[in-house]
């Protein structure tokens, strides 16, 4: 019997054990001071057998019977032991006792019904039964074998002195093969219930908890009063422990693995992880320990245990971390859990289930080494030929496979946000070197598909600002012709339909939503085409032609009425002794048939060419004269009238002077002369 028996006689006073034949007694009797009248238990009783044959054996079926009598403090009841040891808000230890071959027990006159279930792997799944509850849990069993160290500590902490003869037979037992014991609780359905922070048992409860959601069961070197762990730090005894905790997890993560396919089930078991600190209790900085992190690493290297979005059916695949892509948040966030985007394909590889796996799942495989994450070289190399067979893998038609597109847009847009405003734009103290969104900045993507068919980088590629000639438009198809060399290539082009798209699908959502991510990295990226710097571009190099045809600016006026773009009509045709002619609409007047009376202009400002009649007779949309009126006084052209109100009184001036510059029929003179109210009109 070893000192942990011996605790029960701080409570009673008598024990009275039954087994192999064997009938004895402890008696640990109360000694009263003869002069003060001091209570004192005779601890020599508590080493010192006495022979009972009276003493009823064990009932059939069991081995060993023991039975405790008188309470060292009758005032105090035995229920507060009984709630202590298996109070209704932690029942693992019956966990523990049907790990270790304990059948049924009965406390405080409930009886449970415990059990063990092999699974053929190493683990087990242990339930215990009780009236309305019925409880499970997965164990994770670990076998080792101390350390030569590590049993001296043992020894050490123990007491243990053998005598000669009893040395083999004591050190046998001391370096016998031990168990670290996993215990994940599970709910009816067996779906895994990590606690938000897992305890440390010795059979029974300590005050020590873990940053995991596991509860390890283990033969730990306990402080005197049995709640804490002693020597945690520097005992090879505890160590040794310690580090088979890390093959616990390892084995939970492969069960997880093997049992789980459910994103939810999933998500539930890796709740149980979490990154161990290096600034935490005792224990937990052992985990945070680089030895600690590399012996997980080594049993996982190879494990197929990290969660992801594959090709295969099923909602989630099961990888080794060597082979799960770990993309920046921006992508993951857009391709997690949406098989419409195809991840895999588009990464080249399965894609880490961010959200399954949580952060602080993934925060414990990082640390480890087992997950790395895509590098910006990584994805330039994976889209490096363009992204047509992530394109032809897309389901749905054209339009849905472009709008999949743009929210692929919109997770770029974030890797590479804009530039900060210049008064932030400086290196905060202790920076080192360029950050991840510099790296993200400067990558190529070849993401944008152009009307061609092409993918290139968004800094290669250019769009319209607005919609392009179009055979449907007066004029349109020859002012596409005119304009043509002036525009990049096609294959540099996005289509403008894609464009206003993007453009109305933006607006439904607020600025912070992908689409309006992706648009406004295009307008800050990309290169938009302006059709009016086209036109002036197109009509500098017809001027420079030395016989220009000019009859293109009856179709460009054309196009520039059904779109009421006065902007777009730099240079006019207008009538000569000659024929047309060409002149800047500043040099040009628009007189007949666009305004009544137009002749009086023509006289008025005889220097001044008239814009033919040409544009608005051969009109395929049939403007009035007042419409291409206002077009070209917009654009710019001469001889729009401008009313100017005049009041004077003057009594020198004589009426014919006054009525000359008034353009008025004297009236009526008094003594001080004439007093002349009208309107003056002047070209």
């Amino acid at each position: 019997m070893g000192i942990g028996f011996k605790s029960v006689f701080g409570r009673f006073q008598e024990a009275r054990i039954a087994g192999s034949g064997w009938t004895f007694r402890y008696e640990v009797r109360n000694v009263v001071g003869r002069e003060y009248g001091d209570v004192q238990p005779d601890l020599l009783g508590a080493v010192i057998p006495i022979w009972d044959d009276t003493i009823t054996p064990p009932t059939d079926g069991f081995t060993t019977r023991f039975e405790l009598r008188g309470l060292v403090h009758p005032q105090h009841d035995l229920q507060s032991d009984l709630t202590e040891f298996l109070p209704e808000s932690d029942r693992t230890p019956l966990a523990i006792l049907a790990d270790a071959g304990l059948e049924r027990l009965s406390v405080d006159g409930r009886v449970w019904e415990l059990d063990v279930a092999d699974q053929g792997d190493g683990n087990r799944e242990a339930i215990a039964l009780s009236g309305g509850e019925n409880l499970l849990w997965q164990l994770f069993p670990v076998s080792y074998r101390p350390s030569k160290e590590a049993i001296a500590r043992f020894l050490e902490h123990r007491r243990i002195q053998p005598s000669e003869e009893d040395k083999d037979r004591v050190y046998a037992e001391a370096g016998r093969s031990r168990r670290v014991l996993g215990i994940l609780p599970l709910d009816d359905h067996g779906v895994p219930a990590p606690p938000q922070r897992g305890r440390v048992y010795a059979t029974l409860p300590t005050d020590v908890d873990l940053a995991f959601g596991l509860h390890i069961n283990a033969d730990w070197l306990l402080n005197i009063s049995r709640t804490g762990l002693k020597e945690i730090d520097d005992s090879p005894w505890q160590r040794d422990i310690v580090r088979r905790i890390a093959d616990v997890v390892a084995s939970f993560l492969v069960w997880v693995a093997a049992t789980q396919s459910e994103p939810a089930a999933v998500r539930a078991a890796f709740k149980a992880l979490a990154p161990p600190s290096q600034d935490a209790d005792r224990l937990e900085a052992l985990f945070a320990e680089a030895s600690w992190l590399r012996r997980l690493h080594d049993r996982l290297e190879d494990a197929a245990v990290v969660p992801t979005w594959g090709t295969s059916s099923g909602p989630l695949t099961f990888v080794t971390p060597a082979e799960a892509v770990h993309p920046p948040a921006a992508l993951a966030n857009a391709l997690e859990g949406d098989q419409d985007l195809a991840p895999a394909i588009l990464l080249g590889g399965p894609v880490l289930a961010r959200r399954v796996i949580g952060r602080d799942g993934r925060g414990l495989l990082e640390k480890a080494g087992l997950l790395k994450k895509l590098t910006p070289g990584d994805l330039e190399r994976t889209w490096a030929g363009g992204l047509e067979e992530w394109w032809e893998s897309l389901e749905g038609d054209e339009s849905d496979r472009r709008d999949t597109l743009f929210r692929l847009w919109g997770a770029v847009a974030e890797l590479s946000p804009p530039p900060a405003p210049r008064w932030m734009s400086h290196t905060p103290v202790g920076s080192a070197g360029v950050g991840p969104s510099d790296a993200w900045t400067s990558v190529r993507l070849p993401c944008i598909r152009t009307a061609t068919g092409e993918w290139r980088h968004v800094a290669d590629v250019a769009f319209f600002k607005e919609a392009p000639p179009s055979e449907q438009e007066p004029g349109g198809v020859t002012v596409r012709d005119f304009i043509q060399n002036h525009l990049p290539d096609a294959a540099g082009c996005v289509s403008f339909s894609w464009i206003s798209a993007l453009g109305t699908k933006s607006r439904r959502e607020a600025d912070s939503g992908p689409l309006s991510k992706a648009l406004k990295w295009l307008e800050r990226e990309a290169t938009s085409i302006d059709l009016s710097h086209a036109v002036v571009e197109a009509m500098d190099a017809l001027a420079a032609l030395s016989e220009p045809d000019w009859t293109v600016l009856l179709a460009l006026g054309h196009w520039a009425m059904h779109r009421s773009r006065p902007d777009l009509l730099t240079r006019v045709l207008v009538d000569s002794d000659t024929g047309w002619r060409a002149v800047p609409i500043g040099d040009a007047l628009v007189a007949d048939p666009y305004v009544e009376r137009g002749d009086i202009r023509r006289h008025l400002l005889p220097r001044l060419p008239a814009i033919t009649a040409a544009y608005g007779e051969g009109d395929p949309a049939s403007k009035s004269a007042q419409e291409w009126r206002s077009l070209f006084e917009r654009a710019g052209a001469q001889g729009a009238l401008s009313v100017n109100a005049i009041r004077t009184r003057r009594s020198q001036w004589e009426s014919e002077g006054a009525a000359a510059f008034l353009g008025l029929h004297p009236g009526r003179a008094n003594k001080n002369g004439y007093t002349l109210s009208g309107t003056c009109q002047r070209l």
